[in-house]
């Protein structure tokens, strides 16, 4: 299965065959201290946790590639395609992905994003009323594309108090975006800040030191949140 393409959307796929249950994987975007070279778009590290998340969860996750096979190898390559993200048209993919996920079975839908992807999964929340659960791990998209007051469906958050990526994901964004949330009578018992840096999942990542205790429970939390929400 992996690579598939449906209606001019590329999503790597994992899992069965059919399912009731998906869950779309969003890229991760990650900088970078030089001078260790990585890459970011639809890259490995998003291709192992789709396939984690699709064993998990039983079913079927895919990751569309909202770059279109645009690989960063540099900060500043990454920075650009960050920058340059049409979220209306990531929104639009989101969607793709969900309709692509019907043909094969499902009835009930999450999202899970990574740092810009982690920004998406919110966005998500408030444009796309298909999903039935979503998680946000260190990324907040702007506010006025995707307003906290208008999430939909239950979110479960991941931040490190220890990110220094200022209005973005660092812990003063992070404890403004639960206020947002808990603001507009959303639920945040599922709003985790962990002793951990920026991209804490990634073990890819060298720019950030990846924190294995962590990330492992903060994985086994995120396949709770699905399983007890796409069930």
């Amino acid at each position: 299965m992996p690579a598939v393409e449906f209606n001019a959307v590329p999503l790597h796929a994992e899992g069965r065959e059919t399912a009731a249950v998906g869950v779309i994987v969003i890229q991760v975007r990650t900088r970078l201290l030089p001078p260790r070279p990585r890459s970011w778009g639809l890259n490995n590290h998003i291709r192992n946790i789709t396939a984690r998340y699709a064993a998990a969860v039983g079913g079927i996750a895919v990751a569309p590639d909202l770059y279109r096979s645009k690989v960063a190898a540099t900060a500043d390559e990454a920075s650009h395609l960050m920058n340059g993200l049409d979220w209306h048209q990531a929104v639009k993919d989101v969607k793709i992905a969900i309709e692509y996920l019907r043909t094969r079975g499902v009835k009930k839908v999450g999202i899970v994003g990574f740092c810009m992807g982690g920004a998406l999964a919110i966005a998500a929340g408030v444009h796309v009323p298909e999903l039935s659960a979503g998680i946000c791990f260190y990324g907040i998209p702007p506010a006025a594309f995707a307003s906290p007051a208008d999430l939909k469906p239950p979110m479960q958050f991941h931040f490190g108090s220890r990110d220094k990526s200022a209005g973005f994901s660092d812990l003063t964004a992070a404890e403004n975006l639960k206020k947002a949330v808990a603001d507009a009578g959303k639920d945040v018992s599922e709003f985790y800040i962990w002793d951990a840096d920026h991209a804490f999942m990634n073990e890819e990542a060298p720019a950030y030191p990846y924190n294995e205790p962590v990330a492992k429970q903060a994985f086994a939390k995120s396949v709770d949140f699905f399983k007890k929400h796409l069930a």
